[in-house]
């Protein structure tokens, strides 16, 4: 049985791991991440029966991972961990069908209670699929995903082969099929299977990463171009469909690069969204690095070509397409850090900016874009922004420019104050204020106040963040502070607000 504990603290981690005789519980194989974006990575290969994670956790906290894991892993069973038994983090893992709730500091017998409860849901779930018929088809993928991870075990493998009648001499074939299509993933499976059960040729497929498949077959060499022209047909089944094809192998331990090659292939539709079908040429294709100069090239236009930065841009992303073989994650990081520069450069992006609040919301969305263009919109949506808070900061003086630009950077400070912010523009208090009142209409005190309950205005409206969390990104000094203030100028509780205009 396989378990995957995810919590940020080390000494969490390796405490459990050294203080539990997990193998009296069935449990042999264990691994850990920092995270929750390192949890999911880990569980879209290892595929953990339970999963024992931290809710506050850097990245993507325990929930963000838990929704995320249930579409990747439906059968995983998760047990959540937390020193903040709040309502919401309840009710939340009770709709995410959470076998047990532990608080932290923890105690072993509680968490030892917690991993058995989880053990037995397994181990039925277990015996009612191996009825089913349902546990060789979870065989299959575990088979798969070792071929894809170069797993040295040639006896293993064999075993699992035979096990699922899965051919260990003939030639074989991968492709990789994603569904970028928002709904279309879980219909995947059983097209993909239908489509090859009126073949006859032996077919193992397993999800790699969300909404990407891997596929591979397993036919003799007269076979092979059938088996590619039925790789070109699953880009038919559905709309949003696309595949990357490998290369052909005589030799199953062999097949991890046939995999790789397939995977990337279909990351190309990241950069060219109206082909369906990517295919290998004649060799192996090098993959292109990105110019390391791009960062600070990119800082540079923000401080002294602002307005040239959208050009700039676009005429990056249109080079990066018709260059052709780059990796998507490679492109993918590159674009997450210009718009972090973006929000750090101009704060007030956030405030401006529909459906995001945080710098991991922006993160978040260029990982989980599916095509450049949809990566550009929101682009497009901040250099739109971006543009009319530059055009409204024209009419100020330099001073007042980097006055305003230094609160905005530090509106989460709540001790921040009009001498901090003076010392840093090497001014007198009352002299800064007088000349940033004459140019604005209003005092710096009141600029950070307006600064301060607009953006928590927008934060409530995310369902997702407490309010508690709210306060603390927006520099009040505690929740009662904040829910006091709203209230005197909203003329309703932070919680009143919420209700009210959360969509």
């Amino acid at each position: 049985m396989r378990l995957l504990i995810a919590d940020d603290e080390d000494y969490v981690r390796e405490g459990l791991i050294s203080s539990i005789f997990w193998d009296k519980y069935g449990i042999d194989e264990i691994m850990q991440a920092r995270d929750g974006r390192e949890a999911l990575t880990i569980s879209s290969w290892f595929r953990p029966d339970i999963v024992l994670t931290d809710i506050r956790m850097p990245k993507l906290n325990g929930l963000e991972f838990a929704e995320r894991l249930i579409r990747q892993c439906p059968d995983s069973k998760l047990l959540f961990m937390s020193g903040y038994m709040e309502i919401e983090y309840l009710k939340k893992a009770i709709s995410l069908d959470a076998v047990e709730f532990v608080e932290k500091p923890i105690e072993l017998e509680k968490v030892e209670g917690a991993v058995k409860k989880a053990v037995d849901f397994v181990r039925e779930k277990e015996r009612h699929e191996k009825k089913e018929g349902q546990w060789q088809n979870m065989e299959r993928q575990r088979l798969l995903n070792m071929l894809r991870l170069k797993t040295k075990d040639k006896a293993l493998v064999e075993k699992i082969c035979r096990e699922v009648e899965f051919p260990t001499d003939t030639g074989y074939f991968a492709a990789v099929i994603w569904a970028k299509k928002e709904g279309t993933p879980g219909q995947l499976e059983p097209l993909v299977f239908d489509t090859w059960k009126k073949t006859g040729i032996p077919v193992l497929l397993t999800l790699v990463e969300q909404g990407k498949y891997l596929f591979l077959a397993a036919c003799g060499k007269y076979r092979m171009s059938m088996v590619k022209a039925e790789c070109r047909k699953m880009a038919e089944l559905e709309d949003g469909i696309c595949v990357g094809m490998g290369f052909e192998t005589d030799n199953l331990m062999a097949v991890a690069q046939s995999c790789e090659i397939a995977l990337l292939n279909a990351e190309q539709s990241f950069f060219d969204s109206s082909r369906k079908v990517f295919e290998m040429e004649d060799e192996i294709p090098e993959m292109k690095k990105l110019n390391p100069g791009l960062y600070a090239e990119f800082v540079r236009m923000i401080k002294e070509e602002p307005e040239q930065v959208r050009e700039w841009l676009h005429h990056l992303v249109s080079q990066i397409c018709s260059e052709g073989f780059y990796r998507q994650e490679d492109i993918v990081m590159l674009l997450s850090a210009f718009a972090g520069l973006l929000v750090q450069e101009k704060n007030a992006l956030l405030l401006s900016v529909e459906d995001i609040d945080t710098e991991d919301d922006i993160e978040s969305r260029i990982r989980e874009a599916v095509s450049i263009e949809e990566v550009m919109g929101l682009f497009e949506r901040m250099l739109d922004a971006f543009a009319v808070h530059l055009e409204q900061e024209n009419q100020y003086s330099r001073l007042v420019r980097d006055t305003i630009t230094y609160i905005e950077q530090h509106c989460q400070e709540a001790e921040l104050s009009v001498t901090d912010i003076a010392a840093n523009m090497n001014f007198s208090a009352a002299h800064l204020n007088v000349l940033f009142r004459k140019e604005t209409g209003v005092t710096i005190k009141q600029y950070i106040s307006d600064y301060r309950l607009n953006l928590s205005k927008k934060l409530l409206l995310n369902p997702h963040i407490r309010i508690v969390e709210i306060a603390e990104k927006c520099g009040y000094s505690n929740g009662n502070y904040f829910a006091k203030v709203f209230r005197n100028t909203e003329g309703m509780t932070p919680v009143e607000y919420r209700r009210k205009y959360m969509k």
